[in-house]
């Protein structure tokens, strides 16, 4: 099946809907849509066209998750088919658990946020980078 990638734009919300297989040959579409998304705080993908993902697309998905964050983007990805989420799993297995709940901190952790979750890591990267950005003022003397 043929890869394709729906793009909406709801405000500052976009909504990526993937369909078919993300492998090698298609996860350049990812690399694609993220240069439409200026001025956009939250991207939600509706995963349950993706029928098939491999490593390289998971790569590519961890990857555009990571850039989204580091552009004070929230991602939420939801409605995961059971492939992907398999592999996921699989992937996710292989790193120890980061606490004593056994839950795990592996890469796939940004695809399995919750969307308050997403929400809340986006406005804490932006408000660190808005820290980061802006001038200190020299102190004025007393009088």
């Amino acid at each position: 099946m043929d890869f394709q990638l729906m793009k909406r734009r709801y405000g500052p919300t976009v909504l990526l809907t993937p369909t078919g297989e993300l492998d090698l040959d298609t996860r350049a579409a990812l690399d694609e849509v993220q240069t439409g998304l200026d001025a956009v705080a939250a991207v939600a993908c509706d995963m349950r066209h993706l029928t098939f993902m491999d490593v390289t697309g998971l790569h590519g998905l961890t990857a555009f998750a990571h850039r989204l964050g580091a552009r004070g983007i929230a991602l939420f990805a939801y409605n995961w088919q059971p492939q992907p989420l398999r592999l996921m799993n699989l992937i996710d297995s292989l790193y120890p658990p980061a606490d004593r709940n056994g839950d795990h901190d592996g890469p796939t952790r940004l695809l399995r946020r919750s969307l308050q979750g997403s929400v809340d890591a986006a406005r804490a990267g932006g408000a660190a980078r808005a820290r980061q950005d802006t001038p200190r003022r020299a102190a004025s003397p007393s009088r």
